[in-house]
């Protein structure tokens, strides 16, 4: 596989409505996973391209709006690694 040097992920963990953790933000340490691209797109902030993993496209929405909640998220696509 090709590693890729994707910059870091950003979001602000002092967000009172942020729900971060293994479960919220991301998927428990063990769980089958595949990985997603989303659109995020922060308030006051340009659209980011996101490839996450999880353990389905719902928890993939999930996830980056639990670690976003005023961003638009797009619909999460598959993709084949």
């Amino acid at each position: 596989m090709k590693r890729q040097n994707l910059p870091a992920l950003t979001w602000e963990e002092n967000d009172s409505e942020a729900r971060l953790g293994p479960g919220q933000s991301r998927p428990e340490p063990g769980a089958r996973t595949q990985m997603y691209r989303l659109t995020v797109k922060p308030v006051d902030s340009k659209p980011m391209k996101v490839l996450m993993r999880a353990e389905n496209s719902k928890m993939a929405l999930r996830y980056a709006l639990n670690r976003w909640p005023h961003a638009a998220v797009s619909s999460p696509k598959q993709v084949k690694l």
